[in-house]
């Protein structure tokens, strides 16, 4: 026989509410119908009256040695889901408010356009597992808007093994980002030596204890905290100090925090992930390591693609803060730094549409050009008025001046004559046409 579900709190809440009834006369058939009457006044059941009949439901459970947590198909108790839910989105509210906080705190100094900003990219053969990745590249810079991008460390990672099972994975892996197949007869890269470089390049010029957050696009958060996960293991250290956060937060607070005008920035977060990963500067030359250069896959580097995103971050919040474009620092090497410059002025000296209608001229070295539209646009749709308004006039045609009445003929006189009769024969039914006309009635 199949074993009984266990007595949730709404049994025990029936059979008190079942006792109340029958002290006022009312009884009951059978449970269906006491579940049915019970329904409602449960629903409004305080918390305090509801727990009391949750401890009895658990602790029949306790009594009968059934389980009290509950679990999913896997075996996963559902309060440890409950648990890293609220775990992460509670850190994603955290990293919010700490990307807001230094943001607007190195406004309020004065200090924003010389902060320090670290951007972080990993190249991986493959995930092995949810949290494990192989990792095979990692590229770091840091950049400032007033200074750009001033240093950049990269670093090719030989893992020394393939894991059992994934060398499928790995050399598509290596066929997709352009690196090469692990090799064990190599020399394994040193996780300690490469753990000490980028907490230096981390800690260069920072006059705190405290590690700067490293900043990545959102699908590589989760690739590089296993990164520094797999170089904390190996050093005892804890990975908890560096804050990976993802670059499109940072992008859309330091581009409104520094506008001026209301049609500048980002009005949403997501736009400015769209700008990010637009990719403006894609396959520019030079911005690649050796390697991926001579492999013709320098655009999979990442070396190329954090240099790519601070430029597009560079590009955007220069504009905006007016500050002068360097090549090679906030612009690609090569780049039209005049027409950049033409560009952006002729942006700010452009006039935002009304809803209402023409907007007035911003400045008095635009008046004039847009006096004459005005006046042009205005004349046009009072000519392209008038002409809807004018009636249409009908105008009679010309009748000919010439006779042409004598030449023409009059139609000949027809009789029986020129009409044969039809010629009986078989038709394509039964019988003969004649028979068949015959048979018809025609009514007068």
């Amino acid at each position: 026989m199949p074993k009984k579900a266990p007595r949730n709190a709404f049994y025990y809440y029936m059979l008190n509410f079942k006792k109340e009834q029958q002290e006022k006369g009312i009884h009951y058939a059978n449970m269906a119908e006491i579940a049915e009457a019970a329904g409602p006044s449960w629903r409004e059941v305080p918390p305090s009256v509801r727990s009391k009949y949750e401890a009895m439901a658990k602790q029949a459970k306790q009594k009968n040695g059934l389980p009290i947590t509950k679990y999913t198909s896997t075996g996963i108790p559902l309060s440890q889901i409950k648990l890293q839910e609220r775990e992460m989105r509670e850190a994603e509210e955290n990293e919010l408010k700490d990307i807001k906080n230094i943001v607007t705190y190195s406004h309020m100094n004065g200090t924003l356009l010389s902060e320090v900003f670290y951007v972080l990219d990993v190249n991986y053969y493959c995930k092995v597992s949810d949290s494990y990745y192989l990792i095979g590249e990692c590229s770091m810079l840091r950049f400032s808007l007033a200074g750009g991008i001033e240093e950049t460390y990269h670093k090719i990672i030989n893992p020394g093994f393939i894991p059992i099972g994934y060398a499928n994975d790995v050399k598509m892996g290596c066929m997709e980002n352009g690196l090469e197949m692990p090799d064990e007869c190599k020399p394994r890269s040193d996780y300690l030596e490469i753990q000490a470089h980028l907490l230096d390049y981390l800690q260069k010029g920072n006059p705190t204890k405290v590690v700067r957050p490293i900043f990545t696009m959102p699908d590589k958060v989760l690739p590089i905290r296993d990164f520094f996960r797999q170089l904390c293991s190996k050093s005892s250290e804890d990975d908890s100090v560096y804050r990976i956060y993802r670059l499109d937060t940072l992008f859309y607070n330091l581009i409104n925090s520094i506008k001026t005008r209301t049609d500048e920035g980002f009005p949403k977060e997501s736009l400015a992930l769209v700008q990010l990963q637009r990719d403006l500067f894609k396959y520019t030359s030079g911005l690649g390591c050796e390697y991926h250069k001579e492999t013709e896959k320098e655009v999979e580097c990442s070396s190329y693609r954090i240099k790519c995103w601070s430029f597009t971050v560079l590009d955007a919040c220069c504009a905006v803060a007016g500050i002068d474009i360097v090549p090679g620092k906030h612009v690609p090497h090569g780049y039209d730094i005049e027409g950049i410059y033409a560009l952006r002025e002729q942006r700010r000296g452009r006039v935002p549409p009304s809803v209402a209608g023409f907007a007035e001229p911003s400045s008095s070295n635009t008046s004039t050009v847009n006096e004459s539209l005005l006046d042009s646009t205005t004349s046009s749709f009072s000519e392209v008025g008038g002409r809807k308004k004018e009636k249409r006039v009908h105008v009679p045609l010309r009748m000919p001046k010439t006779d042409y009445s004598h030449m023409i003929r009059a139609a000949p006189a027809l009789t029986e004559s020129n009409f044969p009769s039809l010629i009986s024969g078989h038709g394509r039914g039964r019988g003969s046409l004649s028979s068949s006309m015959n048979k018809l009635k025609f009514d007068n």
